[in-house]
């Protein structure tokens, strides 16, 4: 399978909105405070932090397509690569820091974690958001042959999503946050019921025509019977395992 991603992540990037919400919501973000952001995607998140530390504020939003991104007086857009460029800022830059796993893979993950740790100031809350290795269920099929379609493509698009290098922040999140001094930390993960039909089929059809043109191991008709798949109401699957780490830094 080849490595080429699409430019954008397009829908790919839906996948971890809804426990990131969740975390932000249990989170003291207040006004006048500032965030950086890793991995903005489309800016769903980027509004919502704009939101929370006001007109005062101050966002500052990655990713190394920002082509989806819009800046305005509170929120500031900046196209990096994490695998070639320092994240921005200096030591005690920010008040809390949300990172994303990017679309496609990251060498050196913990790297960038210290990166982030080292510019988070005092009392602020780290929250690393990812895609575990577990693989996808299919609980229900119309045939065995689409049971074993469904598989394949869920796990090319993994694969794709995360990049080679396991596509999570980090293996070990307790002993890495440890030895930064960083306490009250806290990993939630799970998985959801798609039903062919609902919106999370949906949203994996999405994804799977957004990152066809990369999925060499996929034909045309294959992609096709998934869409149509996704739309039956006979299908049952488990989604991706999504995990949500959040810690603070020590005052």
């Amino acid at each position: 399978m080849t490595a080429t991603l699409p430019a954008h992540p397009g829908p790919i990037h839906q996948l971890l909105n809804p426990s990131i919400h969740n975390v932000l919501d249990r989170l003291d973000i207040r006004t006048d405070q500032r965030v950086l952001e890793i991995g903005a995607g489309a800016g769903e998140i980027t509004a919502r932090l704009a939101q929370l530390v006001g007109r005062y504020g101050s966002v500052t939003a990655v990713d190394t397509d920002t082509s989806h991104l819009t800046g305005t007086n509170v929120i500031d857009v900046q196209q990096r690569d994490p695998n070639r460029d320092l994240l921005p800022g200096q030591a005690d830059s920010y008040d809390h820091i949300v990172a994303r796993w990017p679309h496609g893979a990251v060498r050196d993950p913990a790297d960038v974690v210290e990166q982030m740790i080292t510019r988070l100031r005092s009392g602020g809350w780290l929250v690393l958001a990812d895609i575990t290795p577990t693989p996808p269920r299919v609980y229900q099929a119309p045939d065995d042959e689409s049971g074993t379609l469904i598989s394949t493509v869920m796990h090319q698009v993994h694969r794709a999503v995360t990049g080679s290098y396991s596509g999570t922040w980090t293996a070990a999140p307790e002993t890495l946050l440890l030895h930064h001094g960083m306490v009250q930390h806290c990993s939630h993960s799970g998985t959801e019921t798609w039903t062919g039909g609902g919106p999370g089929c949906g949203l994996l059809a999405e994804v799977v025509t957004h990152l066809r043109p990369s999925l060499t191991d996929i034909t045309h008709a294959d992609a096709d019977r998934f869409a149509s798949l996704m739309a039956d109401p006979r299908v049952l699957l488990g989604s991706y395992e999504r995990r949500v780490i959040h810690a603070r830094e020590r005052t």
